[in-house]
């Protein structure tokens, strides 16, 4: 895939996801509205890609990668190579923060931050792109990124614009950080350095106060970095 194909997959992820936030606002559902029907939606994404482009994709949804023991990941793009043979395009892995508790942000963090070394980890494996799509409410967005505590430095990853590079030893002290580490070890290979990149955000706002954004992140793991070995895990966790 070009750039522009790319960009244009991640405008299309977050037009959708952001409708479906309209659709829940509208009704006073968005608490409700479930993962499985935005997954739903990122095939449907997907599919007006590859149909714009002329390519002949498979999508997968809740696909495990091998050698993974984690969740599984929510969407692979396949594409049919020589005599049959399935090869990986891409990945995407989903985040919808509905709930607006300060009381539980630091797990939203966490869980978040998993996703992109989930996503980090899955790239080297993938032909053009690994993406992290998030659906939020604004009250949501801001009661778990907006910290002055020890996940700041990782907040401004994800807050600013641009390209980023995350150094997970240099982020150690960031209980996000270390707690993915700590949820991931030993069941997905986590990278010592991967880059973001905020591709597409859309924002929905009423007058009543009610708002919600999709965002869609592409991240990289660099062909000059590596996989943590056991021990350096082992520091970082101590």
């Amino acid at each position: 895939m070009t750039p522009t194909e790319i960009q244009d997959l991640a405008d299309r992820i977050c037009s959708i996801l952001i409708s479906h936030a309209a659709h829940g606002l509208a009704t006073s559902s968005l608490v409700g509205m479930g993962e499985i029907t935005l997954r739903d939606s990122l095939i449907v994404a997907a599919a007006a890609t590859g149909a714009q482009i002329k390519q002949a994709w498979v999508l997968k949804r809740e696909v495990l990668p091998a050698g993974w023991s984690d969740s599984a990941v929510d969407l692979i793009v396949y594409r049919q190579g020589n005599q049959g043979a399935m090869k990986e395009v891409g990945g995407v892995e989903l985040k919808w923060w509905r709930q607006e508790d300060k009381g539980n942000a630091s797990n939203r963090r966490r869980d978040l931050i998993k996703d992109f070394i989930r996503a980090a980890s899955l790239y080297p494996a993938m032909d053009d792109f690994t993406f992290v799509a998030l659906l939020s409410t604004e009250v949501s967005w801001t009661s778990t990124t907006t910290t002055t505590a020890a996940d700041a430095r990782a907040m401004g990853l994800l807050t600013a614009n641009g390209s980023k590079v995350w150094n997970l030893k240099k982020l150690s002290n960031s209980p996000g950080v270390k707690g993915s580490i700590k949820f991931l070890n030993g069941k997905v290979p986590i990278p010592n350095i991967f880059h973001s990149k905020l591709l597409s955000t859309l924002e929905l706002h009423i007058a009543s106060g009610r708002s919600a954004f999709a965002k869609v992140w592409l991240v990289k793991k660099p062909q000059n970095t590596r996989f943590l070995t056991t021990q350096e895990i082992s520091d970082i966790l101590q």
